[in-house]
């Protein structure tokens, strides 16, 4: 095969030691690393096999981010990278991701929102879990839960949840108020009549 079907090589780690994958073929569609005690960061060269259908980097030690140029991935239906330790932000990027129907990104380390793309809702709790931080509109209250949502976050909740409870308490009020003043006024009126009541309830019994 020409230079053509080739990108360039990949650059990993394996118990401490550099490993480079050269002449990478663009036409993969499966990478499977699982459990190969692989260190080091994932390479942003990963972004170029776009042809990729399947990527399994699980149960390994990977660190840092998850590189945002894995959204170049357009054809990837199945991403996992479960079991490392990688950490930082969830890459948007991945919400353009459209074919991918499985992904596994529990226990490691990741922070901040999860797209909320359709593949992404679909996915369970188990997907998520065991990531300090994570939240979004993907994850439903028993995923919360699961994943930890930081402090911050549900201060943030409480907070809402507290302004809709006193925006109720005022609608009440809102309410509630004209009729107070109803009330007052009739009994105002029946109070300031009730003397010329009584004098005509007293002519009447004189005529009786």
């Amino acid at each position: 095969m020409g230079d053509v079907y080739y990108y360039d090589s990949l650059v990993l780690m394996d118990k401490g030691v550099v490993m480079e994958l050269v002449r990478i073929l663009k036409i993969y569609t499966a990478l499977d690393f699982w459990r190969n005690k692989l260190e080091g960061k994932i390479p942003r060269s990963i972004g170029l096999l776009k042809e990729l259908h399947v990527l399994n980097l699980s149960n390994n030690a990977f660190t840092g981010h998850i590189p945002s140029s894995m959204g170049n991935l357009r054809a990837l239906e199945s991403l996992d990278v479960s079991q490392n330790q990688l950490s930082g932000e969830f890459p948007q990027e991945l919400g353009s991701l459209s074919y991918l129907a499985y992904m596994n990104f529990s226990h490691n380390q990741l922070a901040g929102l999860v797209p909320g793309g359709t593949q992404f809702r679909r996915q369970n709790c188990s997907s998520f879990e065991g990531n300090k931080g994570l939240f979004g509109p993907s994850l439903d209250e028993d995923c919360r839960d699961n994943i930890h949502t930081p402090a911050s976050h549900k201060q943030y909740e409480t907070t809402e949840e507290s302004d809709e409870e006193v925006l109720s308490w005022i609608a009440a009020v809102i309410g509630a108020v004209p009729g107070v003043i109803f009330g007052l006024t009739i009994g105002y009126i029946l109070v300031s009549y009730r003397p010329e009541w009584r004098f005509i309830t007293y002519l009447k019994n004189l005529e009786d």
